[in-house]
């Protein structure tokens, strides 16, 4: 019975080659649409999942409170809590800090001919102990964590470093050096990273080596509670009967109250460290819930296809399923005999999606900055997700056509009198061609306003020059280096302006803290910090509107205020601000002079609004240079800049990115989002037109009689098209009403999130209804057209 189902289905299937390819090809690209989504989607929940104990571990970050109500989010924490909250609950398995994302020059000597090689590690170099690596799984090759950190120069870097440096596998007690300053014996090696961590190191040193590092600061860093650096990763491995809740009300008492006043603690699941995004993650579950409901609309659309065809085709198929029930067929044999023939079709759609997902993994692997594989054999999850997939969907688009053909009385099936079921499933039809449109129109408006958003954040006047500015990283030097440097800089032509400083504008940094201005009591608001020399308001094009610039200095401290701060200290002329007392609360309480007033400019991302801020040198803090060049003498000004670099700083790697390119970092989970939603954009509207392409094509030959007559009674090519084209169009209008409401709202929703965006006008909604109504017009009307241009001789001749 099941192989006499599947023989009549292949005919049926070879007889209506065109409809058939239309079906297989639509479910295809909503089926491989579906599993890259599914891919990408589950790529990301599985990050730091691998862990032994990843349901016990714990990351602490911390909110930072302010009189004014704003808060901070910190995703570190205070080195001191690691040893405090054993203190304080020592049936804690486990606490331990992972100082990350340092930057150091290495240079190695392979072998005595080789001669010394030189290598930058950017923010890859950690600072740990073994308490990092009993909680956090890592697969050793050489060494152990117990014994790899007794000494504070050692090292342990993971087998990729160990080929990059030495080309070998068994490095064990070689030494590397770094900054020319520091020899360290390597003690371990890892297994390399793998890729779905957010906590990605190719080089460990001793915890120890801390107060080498950062004689200034370290005792702060591992003593005080109010200093907390977003590189410190601390985490606790709790035991099952201790509840996060418990650990957080002991860390605020070891506190103490008045730390407690401003600072929270709290208790944050590894499995929530890569998706929230107050602490930096890298990507929000919203998002990725988004992203499923687009995949499961382009299934959704791809079925619609198959459902409308299928019962467009009931005209045509009506005498075999009368023939067959006189012969002694029953409905539940007719009918699973079409839910076996929607089986076969959606069995090649899924083999051709996979395919297609096969071909183009490489591509968007390239494009979404991921490492998906296709591979089902070593994946069950994705194994399960097709197979399940694959019978939902024959389900879902074949059980409303067999029922509806299942039903067909033997009579008049025969006499193709089935007009009551005809209007019923016109208008189902309907219904679903204005559903499937209507999830088109709002990826259509969706797409046209989130590339606007990205554009408008990536073009918008940030209150700076970010054009033309070239970042390098600064080594540890001295003054009679950075100046000598800065002299040979601004000796070249082409070079308008050279800075010294923590960080350009538009960073993630976030320093600052409480401030004091004159005689007041400390203010109820936070001042962001910017440090920098004499020189970056003319390097990062800041604009001056009152007063001077500050001078260098190391002893009388200046700052230069925005118009933001000067606001909420309440002054609104800019002329009175100058001359007063500023403090700076940070651990030096660093009171100077106010000397200057800059025009408001965006110190981080257009996620955030402009906050109050200062300027300020420290020139021991300084991180980077800023050089400003002539963009039309690019190659010669960067080619100035290296062997300027190279002659004071020999020992080091010349690294340098341009500051524009980093600002537009910032914004990658809007391409992403823009990639992605565009893309299910385009395959929407290609699926949609398949469909009414089919659609149209087979209810021109139910009316082909029809039109013949019409044609022999004097209708023109443009009434005939007309007429088989405005129900369509409607329908398409209809949509598009309907559309335009849940698109906006949901547009608006998404561009809450940012403090600076565009406005939703009307012509989007325009636009995206003129796109969906000439796009269907032009599908409907190519079969319109060749069926209006029919010799009618041919349709009536049977007659």
């Amino acid at each position: 019975m099941i192989s006499n189902y599947f023989k009549i289905t292949w005919r049926n299937l070879r007889k209506h080659k065109f409809y058939t390819l239309i079906n297989i090809f639509g479910l295809s690209l909503g089926i491989a649409c579906s599993i890259i989504l599914f891919q990408f989607i589950t790529y990301h929940l599985s990050f730091d999942t691998y862990h032994h104990h990843a349901k016990q571990l714990y990351k602490i970050v911390n909110q930072v409170h302010f009189d004014d109500g704003v808060i901070l989010y910190d995703q570190g924490a205070p080195m001191v809590l690691a040893k405090a909250i054993k203190t304080e609950l020592p049936q804690i398995k486990d606490a331990g800090v992972l100082i990350r994302k340092q930057s150091f020059t290495v240079s190695v000597s392979p072998d005595e001919s080789a001669g010394r090689k030189l290598f930058y590690e950017k923010e890859n170099v950690g600072l740990a102990d073994e308490h990092w690596f009993n909680m956090l799984d890592y697969t050793w090759l050489g060494g152990n964590a117990a014994s790899a950190f007794n000494d504070p120069n050692n090292a342990v870097i993971t087998h990729k470093l160990a080929h990059k440096y030495f080309g070998a596998d068994n490095v064990i007690g070689k030494v590397i050096r770094l900054n020319n300053k520091y020899n360290f014996k390597i003690t371990g090696v890892l297994k390399d990273n793998v890729d779905n961590t957010d906590f990605k190191c190719d080089m460990f040193l001793s915890q120890s080596f801390l107060k080498t590092l950062y004689p200034d600061v370290q005792k702060d860093w591992q003593q005080s509670w109010e200093f907390s650096d977003t590189r410190n990763v601390l985490f606790l491995s709790l035991p099952e009967n201790l509840s996060p809740k418990v650990v957080e009300a002991a860390i605020a008492k070891a506190a103490g109250k008045e730390v407690s006043k401003s600072f929270t603690f709290l208790l944050q699941p590894l499995n929530e460290v890569h998706f929230d995004g107050r602490y930096s993650g890298v990507i929000q579950k919203s998002l990725l819930v988004t992203l499923g409901i687009v995949g499961l609309l382009l299934v959704v659309i791809a079925c619609v296809n198959f459902i409308n065809m299928a019962t467009a085709q009931s005209f045509k198929r009506a005498k075999e399923i009368g023939t067959r029930k006189v012969l002694g067929s029953t409905p539940s044999a007719i009918f699973f005999q079409f839910i076996a023939e929607t089986a076969l079709i959606v069995l090649f759609a899924g083999l051709l999606a996979m395919l297609l997902v096969l071909l183009l993994l490489p591509v968007l692997n390239s494009w979404l900055q991921t490492t998906l594989t296709l591979s089902l054999v070593k994946d069950s999850n994705l194994f399960i997700f097709i197979g399940l997939m694959m019978v939902l969907i024959t389900m879902a688009a074949g059980f409303y056509p067999a029922l509806i053909l299942s039903r067909f009385k033997p009579v008049n099936a025969l006499k193709n009198q089935i007009g009551n079921q005809s209007q019923l499933t016109g208008f189902s039809r309907k219904s679903l061609i204005v559903i499937q449109n209507v999830i088109a129109q709002v990826l259509i408006i969706g797409t046209i306003i989130i590339t606007m958003q990205v554009r408008y954040l990536k073009t918008a006047d940030l209150g700076y020059n970010k054009a033309g500015v070239v970042m390098l990283p600064l080594p540890d030097a001295d003054k009679s280096q950075t100046d000598f440097l800065r002299n040979q800089l601004l000796a070249n032509p082409g070079i308008n302006a050279v800075s010294y400083c923590y960080r350009p504008p538009s960073s993630t940094a976030d320093r600052g803290g409480s401030i004091k201005y004159d005689s007041r009591d400390w203010e109820k608001f936070v001042g962001r910090e910017i440090m920098g020399d004499a020189g970056y308001a003319k390097t990062f094009g800041l604009r001056i509107i009152a007063g001077r610039n500050i001078a260098e200095s190391d002893t009388a401290m200046e700052y230069l205020v925005n118009e933001k701060l000067m606001h909420k200290l309440g002054i609104k002329n800019p002329e009175q601000i100058i001359g007063h007392q500023f403090t700076a609360g940070d651990f030096s309480n660093n009171a100077g002079t106010i000397v200057g007033v800059v025009k408001d400019f965006n110190a981080k991302s257009l996620y955030t609004a402009i906050e109050a801020e200062y300027i300020s040198t420290h020139r021991k803090d300084y991180q980077y240079i800023g050089v400003s060049i002539d963009m039309k003498n690019r190659s010669a000004a960067l080619a100035q800049i290296q062997k300027s670099w190279q002659s004071v700083f020999p020992d080091n790697v010349f690294e340098y990115h341009f500051l524009d390119e980093q600002i537009a970092d910032f914004y990658q989970k809007e391409d992403l989002l823009n990639k992605l939603i565009t893309s299910s954009a385009v395959i929407a509207i290609f699926i949609s037109c398949l469909g009414l392409l089919g659609l149209i094509s087979l209810l021109t030959i139910q009316r082909t009689k029809e039109i013949g007559i019409r044609k022999v009674l004097g209708a023109s090519v443009a009434n005939i098209t007309a007429l088989l084209s405005v129900d369509f169009l409607k329908l398409v209008l209809i949509a598009v009403i309907i559309a335009l409401p849940v698109a906006w709202l949901t547009m608006s929703k998404y561009l809450q999130e940012f403090a600076y965006r565009i406005d939703i006008e009307w012509w989007i909604f325009a636009l995206a209804a003129a796109i969906a109504l000439v796009i269907a017009f032009v599908t409907v009307s190519f079969q319109s057209i060749k069926t209006a241009m029919a010799n009618p001789v041919n349709s009536l001749r049977n007659d």
